[in-house]
């Protein structure tokens, strides 16, 4: 089969031939029809997670996956070959705490496709080591929901955590709108009536975040970002803030834009670390949370809502010989909504 791997650190991918992986047991070979493209993935080709996330390449690259099962082992249950499906790719060590709390995209020894030593979905097949990290995703188009595996999904837990929050009066600040955060705005809208913000660097960002709902958009390459807060929200700030991008730039931000007793959600990964005041914290009661990814649970509860045709996918094909345009777009902020590779 052909895969896209990566051999060497800031290199670009390669089009390798490789052989065809055996399912065994409970494992699953599911032929690829569409692999999301993420950030995640070039901060890993990069080299920048090679110490906390060591592999030993090459590897295939891609965590975002949905196909057809191809093949099973004799232990798996409850699937069939042709089974439309989606890949949850927090695969877990399934005995830790964290694993057996339902959240096994936080186990301590993660296993994830393509960020670990698993080749992930940059192929025409993947191998996937159990069947309990399959989803039934009858009526829908696998090339088309394979980005909902994780920018669908990341999102989604996000902004359950903060849902509660959320009341007629309050408003949202969002930095980000590009795969993950046009989700996100989607979320805010279908769970809360909140009024969001939406921080973007380009009028693509900005039309999209229109399209996906959002009530206010500001574009901070020309306005300032903290100065129309201020206008928008009549000086009181905002309740929340959604950080995918998670710079140091729109986290300390996003942190100057809060009003008493305001949470800040931190769910990208672009920055190193932030300045949190002290002072300020304590006596304004801010709260600062973190957000990874989502669990099995979510993912089927976001499958439902594409379902319920609840959700908008904006999606963006590409020839898996064409990955390299695709990271290049991706990289230069061309995408509106998420790249996704078709084998």
């Amino acid at each position: 089969m052909k895969a896209a791997r990566l051999h060497q650190y800031n290199h670009p991918l390669q089009i390798d031939e490789v052989d065809l992986p055996k399912p065994k047991g409970e494992g699953v070979l599911v032929k690829v029809s569409g692999a999301g493209v993420c950030h995640s993935d070039i901060h890993f080709m990069k080299g920048e997670w090679k110490d906390a996330l060591p592999v030993k390449l090459p590897l295939t690259v891609g965590h975002e996956t949905a196909g057809y099962v191809e093949e099973m082992g004799e232990s798996v249950q409850g699937f069939s070959k042709g089974d439309a499906v989606a890949v949850f790719g927090g695969w877990g060590c399934g005995i830790c705490q964290a694993c057996k709390g339902g959240d096994e995209q936080l186990c301590s020894m993660p296993r994830w496709p393509g960020l670990s030593q698993n080749d992930g979905g940059y192929a025409e097949y993947i191998h996937v080591p159990s069947y309990r990290f399959l989803v039934k995703v009858d009526g829908l188009d696998p090339k088309n929901i394979a980005p909902l595996t994780d920018a669908g999904l990341t999102p989604y837990r996000a902004v359950k955590k903060v849902r509660h929050l959320l009341n007629p009066n309050t408003y949202t600040l969002l930095f980000g709108v590009g795969g993950l955060g046009c989700y996100a705005i989607q979320y805010l809208k279908l769970f809360s009536p909140t009024n969001v913000i939406a921080v973007v660097r380009s009028e693509d960002k900005a039309n999209l975040a229109k399209k996906m709902g959002s009530d206010f958009v500001i574009n901070s390459r020309t306005n300032n970002v903290i100065a129309e807060v201020k206008k928008i929200t009549s000086n009181q700030g905002i309740d929340v803030a959604i950080d995918v991008v998670s710079s140091n730039e729109t986290l300390t931000t996003g942190m100057s834009c809060l009003r008493k007793k305001g949470t800040m959600v931190i769910v990208g990964l672009m920055g190193n670390s932030f300045n949190l005041p002290i002072m300020e914290s304590v006596l304004n009661e801010f709260r600062v949370i973190g957000s990874l990814w989502g669990n099995y649970n979510e993912l089927t509860e976001v499958l439902s809502l594409a379902k319920m045709n609840k959700l908008q996918i904006p999606v963006n094909h590409y020839k898996l010989s064409d990955v390299g345009k695709a990271i290049e777009n991706l990289e230069s902020g061309k995408i509106c909504g998420r790249a996704v590779l078709i084998p």
